[in-house]
């Protein structure tokens, strides 16, 4: 009596090549995935929600690490990082009185913030956005005049040439304190 026990060669190679074959079909979407509709969204998505806790924390108080400040704010640092910073009201009587865009050396940085997909880039500088504590009122570029245009920032593929065929995601703001994305 003989016993078989094991693989055969031709077993062990045939699952072999399925597991290769399913692996390389993981990474290729894996790869892809970082490039759709939906990386460029949820990458939006966090600056959204960045811009809506600089809101928040205008209405939230006049305080930040010992500091009376303005407000808050978001401010364009390169293709991939931006800045959150307290505005100073350092020796203004009124916050209305002081320039709401960032000041080095005189407005104290929140925290900055790298996208957090590498595969993405913000296209463009875009302008300062500014909440004024208590209001909180809602400046862009140090202007909160209601009828300006809204400050866009758009989310695209890193190195991509135009936005064409809705590549791209957008951000509006507007001094109104409307945040929409696209």
């Amino acid at each position: 009596m003989r016993l078989d026990r094991g693989f055969t060669l031709v077993e062990v190679l045939v699952a072999t090549a399925i597991i290769a074959l399913l692996s390389t079909a993981l990474l290729f979407n894996f790869g892809t995935a970082a490039r759709n509709k939906t990386a460029r969204t949820q990458t939006a998505s966090v600056i959204v929600s960045d811009i809506r806790r600089a809101q928040s924390m205008a209405l939230a108080g006049t305080r930040f690490g010992g500091n009376v400040v303005c407000g808050y704010g978001v401010r364009y640092v390169n293709k991939t990082a931006y800045l959150l910073y307290a505005g100073s009201k350092e020796g203004l009587p009124r916050c209305q009185d002081t320039n709401h865009n960032y000041q080095a050396g005189i407005d104290l940085m929140v925290e900055e913030k790298k996208l957090f997909n590498p595969k993405m880039e913000i296209r463009s500088p875009f302008p300062d956005i500014f909440f004024e504590s208590p209001d909180p009122r809602t400046y862009i570029n140090n202007s909160a005049v209601l009828t300006d245009p809204p400050a866009t920032i758009t989310i695209q593929l890193i190195d991509q040439a135009n936005c064409a065929q809705q590549s791209c995601a957008q951000i509006e703001v507007f001094t109104s304190g409307r945040i929409d994305l696209n």
